[in-house]
Formats: structure tokens, sequence, C-alpha cells
């Protein structure tokens, strides 16, 4: 068993990794906002989940060829802190961990935990803060272990949801399909944005390039079998959902006011544990996996404390920056509990888009900055698709981002959070500027700032 970065261990093969993406990807998304999309654009909701994902394309594409090509720890930061701006590499990541920590974190925890009460009586908060911390240990005691409960977890999710769509097909009213588009394109583009954020997620493996066994390979290959399975699962779901019920019924419902026209007791409890929950905890549980690998890097650049890159030395985590995550994430749901779900949506979708921002800009210019890495990696992109991919990536991260940004600042309760995390990322501006002229005065300039070209990562 190969070592790497921080003594991390080299123990995920190619399904441990597809499973991570899987289960990164598919979480709370498809339960809330198949209802959401059919309230704004009736049943022509599967093909806004088809052409949601095009964009999403764009921006994994530009993440395969830099996995392909440099595979590392924390590489959403270390690619744009290397190739492309320190700067803008710890603004995304900044911007990621208050987003992530302070949104996506509690808003998992709090679905897993409504999902739960479906079928049976528990306090809402409590239940989030209990898979919270069962989830942080799972991890605390090492990746083969949170890799395992991933797999296991993503196959009984895709049972569930593959059940819900089969079983369900036999109950469809091809009356529901008409009218096709009752709101009019307006409202087919409204859903197709709002469903781009239930595709994002599988940049989560770029995270783990140390503690994958060939990464170069595993990586973009992967991507190859994340993405089209999961838009499969989201076409064959979504079908089934607005063909079994009218569309208006179905508007911002969850997937479980479906299922319940066409399933038994036994089988919708099914779905419900083993769809609806699962799909979150197994989000929840990847977050916990790559969640501390960029932070690591960012503190071995000096830009944190140094002493925050310990691992374990029995279980090989790093278990400060799991910690750190841990109570971060439970102390925003124990201070803003369940009525800020919405406002921890939007949040937590801003901080997943603002880190493909500086990605996007290291991939445009990974042929220029290390040509050999580029030349022999195993998946790249060739003449004006270089170009193209990330460029059309960030510009489809800058739309979503000020989409949302301004979806949070009019929400009666988001408002706040809006404002916050926009003083949140001048903060990150004035700390990375105050902690590099320091580290200068002491001799230490951050490896980032060095600009590494095509060296060892």
């Amino acid at each position: 068993m190969s070592q790497s970065e921080f003594g991390l261990k080299r123990v995920l093969g190619l399904w441990e990794v597809a499973a991570i993406a899987v289960g990164q990807t598919i979480g709370a998304g498809i339960f809330v906002m198949t209802g959401m999309a059919a309230g704004f654009t009736g049943p022509s909701v599967p093909l806004a989940y088809l052409l949601a994902v095009i964009p999403v394309v764009f921006l994994m594409l530009s993440l395969a060829m830099l996995g392909s090509a440099l595979p590392t720890t924390g590489g959403n930061y270390k690619y744009a802190s290397r190739l492309f701006s320190p700067r803008a590499a710890f603004i995304g990541v900044w911007g990621f961990m208050g987003g992530t920590l302070v949104g996506a974190f509690p808003l998992w925890a709090l679905s897993g935990a409504r999902y739960l009460q479906a079928v049976m009586e528990v306090d809402t908060v409590a239940a989030a803060v209990a898979i919270m911390t069962i989830l942080f240990l799972v991890n605390l005691v090492g990746i083969s272990m949170a890799a395992a409960v991933q797999a296991l977890f993503v196959l009984l999710m895709l049972i569930a949801l593959i059940m819900f769509g089969i079983t369900g097909i036999p109950h469809i009213d091809p009356a529901n399909f008409t009218p096709f588009f009752p709101a009019g394109v307006h409202g087919f583009i409204l859903a197709t944005c709002v469903l781009t954020f239930t595709h994002l997620g599988a940049n989560s493996i770029v995270e783990l390039g140390g503690e994958i066994k060939n990464p170069g390979r595993v990586i973009p290959r992967a991507f190859m079998i994340s993405i089209p399975l999961v838009t499969v699962i989201y076409l064959l779901v979504a079908v089934t959902a607005v063909g079994v019920v009218p569309w208006s019924k179905l508007a911002g419902q969850p997937l479980t006011a479906a299922a319940e026209v066409f399933m038994g007791k036994g089988a919708f409890n099914f779905f419900v544990i083993g769809g609806g929950m699962l799909a979150i905890i197994t989000t929840l549980n990847a977050g916990f996996m790559w969640g501390t690998k960029s932070l690591l890097v960012m503190a071995a650049d000096g830009l944190f404390p140094r002493a925050l890159t310990a691992v374990n030395r029995r279980f090989g985590t790093p278990h400060w920056f799991l910690l750190f995550i841990y109570l971060v994430s439970c102390g925003a749901l124990i201070i803003f509990g369940e009525d800020y779900l919405e406002a921890f949506t939007a949040l937590g979708s801003i901080g997943g888009i603002i880190i493909f921002l500086p990605v996007m800009g290291a991939a445009l210019v990974l042929p220029k900055k290390a040509p050999e890495a580029y030349a022999a990696s195993s998946f790249k992109l060739k003449g004006i698709w270089v170009y193209l991919v990330p460029s059309v990536g960030a510009l489809v991260a800058l739309g979503v981002m000020g989409m949302l940004l301004i979806d949070l600042l009019g929400m009666p309760r988001g408002s706040v959070f809006g404002y916050l995390f926009i003083v949140w990322l001048a903060i990150g501006l004035v700390y990375y500027e105050i902690r590099c002229r320091a580290l200068r005065r002491q001799g230490r300039m951050p490896e980032a700032v060095k600009q590494v070209q095509g060296r060892e990562f």
C-alpha cells in the first residue's frame, strides 16, 4: 500500500472513486428539486434534467483533464494556485469553505433527518446532529472504512431510485404530459438552471488524487462512469415522477408525493430510507472524505497553521480538519435550525460553484504551464476544445453563482447569509494578503506563489 502527500494512503480504486462521485452528486437535489422544477416547467422536467447536464459536462471535462495530467491531493486548490492564481485559488476555497460548512453540510444533515421522519418520530435538529456525528466518526477511523460505507450506501440508493422509476412506469398516464410546456420557454429555462445544481458534485474526486491508486487513469474514467449513470437515473426518476401524478400536484413537493401513489408501505419505506435518506447521507459522507484535502494543502503552504496538517498515525486521516468541519457544521445546525433550510440550500450551492472559477483558469493554461504533464496525460482536450471547454465552464460558474446570490439576497431568511458571505469573501482576501506578507518577512514564501510549472505536484 503506497503513501502520498501528508502520509495519506493510496487505497481507492476505480469503483470506490466512481461511488464517491455518484454519492456526492445524487443527494437532496433530486428528491427536492424535481418537484420545484415541476412547478416551473410542468411535465417537461425530464428534458430540463437532460439539458441541465450539458454545462456541467464542460466543468467536469476540464477537471478530468487536470486530474489525469496532475493527480494530487486537494486538486481544486492546488491546480488553481500552481497554474493560475494563488490569490484566486485561496478565495475559491475560502468561499467554498464558508458556503459548504455553514450551508451544504447542515442542509444535507437536515434533509436526511426529514426523510427519517417519514418512517419514525425524531427531532429534526437532534437527528441531523446524530447523522453528522456518525459520519464524522466513520471518516475519522479511515478513508477505507468511509469508502466501503459509501459504496454500500450508493448501491442501496441506486436500487431504490431504479425501483421507483421502473415500478412506476406501469402507472404513468400519458395525459399527465400535456401541456408539455405549461409555463412556456421562460419556465423551462428557469427549471433547467435550477436542475444544473443537481448534477454538480463529482468534482470532489480531484481532491482525492493522493488516495487513489493510478489516479491519472482512474479520475477521468470515474467521471465517464458517474456522469452518464447519474443522468440516466435522473431521467428515469423524472419521467416516472411527472407521469404518475399531474405536474400541479408534484409542484413544490418531494418525490414522496409521487411514490405514495403507486408504492406499497414496504416499498415506500425502502424508497424513503434506501433512496431519500441514503442519497443525502452518501453526499454528506463524500463531503467529509474530500472536504479536508484542499485545506491540508493550504496549511502546508503556510496559509493556515501547519499543525493542522497532522494526520492520525493509526488511521491515516486528517483528524484536526475533520473535527473542524464537524464542529462548524454542527454549530450552524444548532444555531439556525431547520427554519433556514432554503438559505442553507442557496448558500451551499454558492460555495459549491465558486470553487470552479479559478480551477477553470488552471485548465485553460495547463498546456502552457505544464506542457510535459499535459502531453503525457492519458486524457486531454485538444485543439480549440482545450480553450473553449474551460472558458464555457467559467462562464457557467459565474452565471450560476450570480443567480444564486441574487436568490439568496432576496430571501427573507437568506439575506443575512448573502451579505455575510460577501463579507466572508472580503475577510478572506484581507487575511490572504496579511498572511502572505507575514510569510515573506519570515522568508517563507508560500509554495503556491512560486507557481510550480509542471514539476512534481
